[in-house]
């Protein structure tokens, strides 16, 4: 997708109470990121290819191993998600992209 698509994608339900932010990328590539978070916050997305998987990770920054999560979608369609936040994460084959909605802490 280019950039005008993903940035349609991120704006979506960006008004829900319940959204703090979102994430779309291209699939398997680090070309294409857009993302905007109502807590300004900037992720680093980086994609990489392992023996029988691809890897997808959302980094806090440029300078820390830390992450919001990874992704990892096996070339059988089996995907593996590690989330350290609320989120709801979209993979879609047919377009081409990965989408991360991060969602804020629901408080009992």
């Amino acid at each position: 997708m280019n950039t005008e698509e993903l940035k349609e994608i991120v704006n979506q339900q960006l008004d829900d109470p319940f959204v703090l932010g979102r994430i779309a990328c291209n699939l398997r590539s680090n070309d294409g990121v857009e993302q905007r978070h109502h807590d300004k916050r900037d992720f680093d997305v980086f994609w990489r290819r392992s023996d029988a998987f691809w890897r997808c990770t959302f980094f806090l920054d440029q300078d820390t191993e830390l992450c919001l999560a990874q992704i990892d979608i096996h070339d059988d369609a089996t995907v593996r998600v590690e989330s350290y936040e609320p989120c709801s994460i979209t993979i879609s084959p047919e377009d081409g992209i990965l989408c991360l909605t991060r969602l804020r802490p629901q408080r009992a």
